[in-house]
């Protein structure tokens, strides 16, 4: 649930709290009759009202939204901090989420066609504790299909050295072909 309905979600369960409250007040006589009831006319006749009860029910929609909208990471979710990468054994191993991605574009960036690198790691609740969200920028005349098997091929190496990671599923998305850079004889004068 994003930040925004979560305050929509804060301000609505307030206003149920409060409105509990003073029907409670009612219902328990500890509001007299007349007083509740003078009350209750004036706010019938005030616009306003209408629009709080506007503002309530598209409240209410956005609220049921958010519980019938099924989460697209199907149990990922990015990852910060640190990566447990051995729980099990005596003394455990933990690496921060910045030095495995630093590891992922390293690796993708040695890649022949590979001109840009930018990579995510999220957590997983399978068996593997992490996912890698691959994005690169593919140089002209490269064939996209081959850079990423080579890409996945070089991130797989990497992690399997330096972490012991092996069999880590990681997705390549080409954002953008650009230009090969063309190295040049240096021409003296």
């Amino acid at each position: 649930m994003g930040i925004i309905r979560r305050l929509i979600l804060l301000f609505y369960v307030l206003a149920v709290l409060v409105a509990l409250v003073v029907c409670a007040g009612v219902c328990l006589q500890l509001i007299p009759t007349d007083i509740w009831q003078n009350e209750l006319k004036f706010l019938i006749a005030q616009e306003e009202t209408l629009m709080v009860l506007a503002g309530m029910t598209f409240a209410s929609l956005i609220l049921l939204t958010a519980v019938f909208s099924r989460s697209s990471s199907g149990g990922v979710s990015l990852a910060t901090g640190d990566v447990h990468l051995e729980k099990d054994k005596p003394g455990e191993v933990k690496v921060a989420v910045p030095a495995i991605v630093s590891v992922v574009e390293r690796a993708a960036l040695t890649v022949s066609g590979v001109r840009e690198a930018a990579a995510s790691v999220y957590r997983q609740t399978d068996e593997m504790p992490i996912k890698v969200h691959l994005t690169i920028t593919l140089a002209q005349g490269f064939s996209a299909p081959r850079v990423s098997e080579e890409t996945v091929a070089s991130v797989d190496s990497a992690l399997r050295t330096t972490l012991e990671l092996s069999n880590v599923p990681i997705e390549v998305r080409i954002n953008e072909v650009t230009h090969a850079i063309i190295e040049r004889d240096k021409r003296v004068v």
